[in-house]
């Protein structure tokens, strides 16, 4: 019997921890039905884990991690000094989510109802973000605007309250890159 790498050990975790708190809600994860879920042992969770707010913390990087390789991806696409160039990452970023993400995104959300230290780590990364946008060349406000209603797409996705059809959404995404221009 072949060890199993520490990394898809974690991996595979955090994927069941997820799928607990999509599926059944967060009232619902423990140590005891990740470990079971991901078929580890205990001790093997806690390994990687060793409290519920370590295996919260580590949903977050994981989802921290994925978003901000693709907002770099993006980035790097485009041409530097280029008015805009941030904000037409971020459009790309927000608009490209893969399904992995997705799942995470909302395990966040409603892991943020119960975790309030979830919320306050958010906050640094927007007090981060907003930074970088205010260096992106626009006329002031078009930028944030432009990263408003990306986050409200995909909020209203990831809540699954205000979900745009497909057919609108090439258009949102169409205007919000005009606007990205000079």
């Amino acid at each position: 019997m072949t060890k199993k790498a520490p990394e898809e050990t974690r991996a595979k975790l955090i994927q069941a921890a997820v799928a607990i708190i999509v599926g059944q809600g967060v009232a619902q994860l423990s140590l005891s039905a990740v470990a079971q879920a991901a078929q580890v042992s205990k001790g093997g969770l806690l390994h990687h884990f060793p409290t519920k707010e370590a295996l919260l913390n580590g949903i977050d990087d994981r989802s921290t991690q994925i978003w901000r390789q693709r907002l770099d991806e993006a980035l790097a696409k485009e041409p530097e000094g280029q008015p805009g160039r941030w904000s037409r990452a971020y459009i790309h970023a927000c608009f490209e989510r893969d399904p992995e993400e997705q799942e995470l995104l909302r395990a966040i959300a409603r892991i943020m109802s119960i975790y309030p230290p979830l919320i306050e780590r958010w906050r640094t990364i927007y007090d981060q973000m907003w930074a970088e946008v205010g260096d992106d060349g626009l006329p002031p406000g078009r930028a944030l605007s432009i990263q408003a209603a990306c986050d409200g797409i995909w909020i209203g996705d990831l809540i699954e309250v205000a979900v745009i059809p497909a057919s609108q959404l090439a258009a949102v995404r169409a205007d919000l890159m005009r606007l990205s221009y000079v």
